[in-house]
């Protein structure tokens, strides 16, 4: 064997030797590290949504339960097992005034009693409920239901023809029928119970949420022709209506011979003018038209 090989050899074992010599130095184990210390955070129960509840929905024990919520992100409004552990089986029947989502906290406010009146308890401060009769046809199909906002157009026979008018715009659905709003799938079993919303297919009353002056140009608007309801898409939910539609909407009061009548602003109206048969003879005083108690200027 030659000299080189046996000294490569020799240093292959030295090197083995040191290697399994410094792994088992010490002979012992290394002291273990402390161990995390885990602080649990006080958490309480709290009553949340199981499913989405939309506005118009009943609760019931299907669409709430019990959720552990820290402590430390409590609010006074939200509803605790322990201070009231039967809040389930109280609530029992209350109508969501507002859509409610997933495991969002169940709070009064949003919440009517079932023995209160639900249309009083949607209704914003100052507005008014009013109902008109509209059909599938005069209601983009049918396709309208609670929540929705659409338009309400006047046609009306005058001298010079049929004509159209948008007398209200983006005004809000309350409620179709006895239907309230709901949030999710439609289409559901029949129940007095849980009121849903359904696609009508014959003739229904529309209840809109209307400013008192709306709801006055709605009543004279009724008496002049056929009200339809043009429904709006849903990014214009939160526009507000601008001046043009504020000044249309608003009810005037029509002197002409001594006469008073209603019209829509922004239009012209014979009403309340007598005949030309009974004007022969009369001389022809002034029309005046006046919005409250301030009148505007005479007209020639």
């Amino acid at each position: 064997m030659r000299v080189s090989r046996i000294l490569l050899l020799l240093v292959a074992l030295l090197a083995g030797g040191l290697a399994a010599y410094l792994a088992t130095r010490g002979g012992g184990q290394p002291d273990n590290a402390p161990p995390t210390q885990v602080i649990q955070e006080a958490r309480a129960q709290i009553l949340v949504a199981k499913t989405p509840i939309g506005v118009g929905e009943r609760l019931s024990d299907v669409n709430l339960q019990w959720q552990d919520w820290p402590e430390g992100a409590l609010r006074p409004e939200y509803i605790t097992a322990a201070a009231t552990p039967e809040a389930i089986t109280d609530m029992k029947g209350s109508v969501a005034r507002f859509e409610i989502f997933t495991g969002e906290p169940i709070r009064q406010e949003k919440l009517v009693r079932s023995d209160q009146g639900y249309l009083s308890a949607v209704l914003a401060k100052g507005m008014r409920g009013v109902s008109i009769a509209v059909t599938a046809e005069s209601a983009s199909g049918g396709f309208i239901v609670p929540n929705d906002h659409v338009d309400v157009i006047l046609a009306r026979n005058t001298e010079n023809g049929d004509i159209s008018e948008t007398i209200l715009s983006n005004v809000r659905v309350l409620a179709i029928n006895t239907r309230l709003g709901e949030l999710g799938a439609t289409g559901a079993p029949d129940d007095p119970n849980n009121p849903r919303a359904e696609v009508f297919a014959d003739a229904a009353i529309a209840t809109l949420e209307l400013d008192p002056g709306q709801a006055e140009t709605v009543a004279n608007a009724g008496q002049m022709g056929k009200l339809s309801l043009s429904l709006r898409s849903i990014v214009d939910f939160a526009e507000e209506p601008g001046t043009s539609d504020t000044q249309r909407n608003a009810p005037i009061r029509l002197i002409r011979y001594g006469l008073e009548a209603n019209v829509m602003a922004g239009t012209t109206s014979n009403a309340g003018a007598p005949s030309s048969t009974d004007l022969n003879g009369l001389a022809q005083p002034p029309v005046t038209v006046t919005t409250g108690v301030s009148p505007v200027a005479p007209l020639s």
